[in-house]
């Protein structure tokens, strides 16, 4: 079987770049001096999140690790958020990884923030590509 990227971007220069998996997404190695043109984000469903036009990118995961029990110490991935900047505004695509009451896999829920929004500013501001 093989493994599909976590994302592909399509670079300004049309060269192509392939992210690793939810344990070393390969999002810090994606070269500086080169401009995200598209980003196809791999949905657990098999299908792809694409998104184009916005002047950054960025990219989250969120995971929490069980304390206690028969699964102490394993890792639990939640939610993958897929974030756009265009100018002041970012669009945000937070993707479930884990199954919920109300949430399956896969469900996305898009929301807008500013860039004075405190999620916004809490983030690692290195890490927009």
């Amino acid at each position: 079987m093989i493994k599909r990227p976590l994302f592909i971007l399509v670079l300004e220069d049309e060269s192509i770049f392939s992210g690793g998996d939810f344990q070393n997404t390969k999002w810090n190695e994606i070269p500086d001096n080169k401009k995200i043109k598209r980003l196809f984000y791999s949905l657990p469903n098999k299908d792809y999140l694409c998104l184009e036009g916005y002047d950054k990118y960025y990219h989250l995961i969120e995971a929490t690790t069980d304390l206690n029990g028969k699964l102490s110490g394993k890792v639990r991935l939640e939610f993958a958020y897929i974030l756009g900047r265009r100018e002041d505004k970012i669009t945000c695509y937070k993707i479930t990884l884990q199954s919920k009451e109300n949430q399956k896999i896969g469900n996305i829920e898009r929301t807008e923030y500013n860039e004075t929004d405190s999620f916004i500013s809490g983030l690692n501001q290195k890490a927009w590509k």
